[in-house]
């Protein structure tokens, strides 16, 4: 039984409902952020308003919402198929603009597993994997994502300064670190968040934020620990 006898089944949809509703990015995108809710046996209130507020972005009719609604309920009712991400890639493939949107897409992903959890479930990470091999996406870059977003689930009070024992950790670094260590990890790091290197088209604008955030906290961090040898 196809996804759409099973909904029409189910009375979620009407048989004439338009053709551009099933074949929608969005679709796609609520089956996966709800396969990756549930992952841990339960979706919270959090990952439900997630859901709810990435569905309200975009302008529906009725039948358009109840579709969404429905692609939500599916998914909490049957099982994660690596297919959905090949039919989202290949859904996106077909747009016209299409820019950001891996990056952005990836984001929601990392962002709602980790609403709840300090790490990723064994589930998880299973998706994820997937959408990052089956888009093509630089393992790297994916990691600087997902520190990104767990640096905001840890994030100081605004305006605060850093302390030594920050410092460190912003740098990566043991407190019995020598001074050659320091000047080591710093270039690699400036080097590795530097702006200039996501100065493109591809990432979306909220991150190149969050990587110059943390390109200034580099700095701060390292003139002040420079100046404890």
């Amino acid at each position: 039984m196809t996804l759409m006898e099973d909904l029409l089944l189910k009375g979620y949809i009407d048989e004439n409902i338009d053709e551009g509703v099933k074949n929608s990015t969005a679709d796609y995108i609520v089956r996966l952020l709800t396969f990756l809710a549930k992952s841990d046996g339960y979706i919270s209130c959090k990952e439900r308003d997630y859901i709810i507020n990435y569905m309200e972005t975009f302008e529906m009719n009725e039948c358009e919402e109840t579709w969404l609604f429905a692609q939500f309920d599916y998914a909490r009712f049957n099982e994660y198929d690596k297919k959905i991400i090949v039919l989202l890639k290949n859904t996106i493939n077909k747009l016209l603009d299409k820019k950001n949107l891996d990056f952005k897409i990836l984001y929601m992903l990392i962002n709602i597993s980790l609403l709840d959890n300090e790490n990723l479930n064994d589930t998880q990470i299973q998706i994820i994997g997937d959408f990052v091999e089956i888009f093509k996406l630089d393992a790297d870059e994916c990691d600087k994502i997902y520190n990104i977003i767990i640096n905001k689930k840890v994030k100081p009070k605004e305006n605060s300064t850093p302390t030594l024992d920050e410092c460190y950790e912003i740098l990566g670094l043991d407190k019995n670190c020598s001074q050659y260590d320091l000047k080591k990890r710093y270039a690699y790091l400036t080097k590795s968040y530097h702006p200039d290197k996501y100065n493109i088209d591809e990432m979306p604008n909220e991150l190149k934020k969050e990587l110059e955030d943390i390109y200034k906290k580099i700095n701060f961090a390292y003139d002040r620990l420079k100046n404890t040898f």
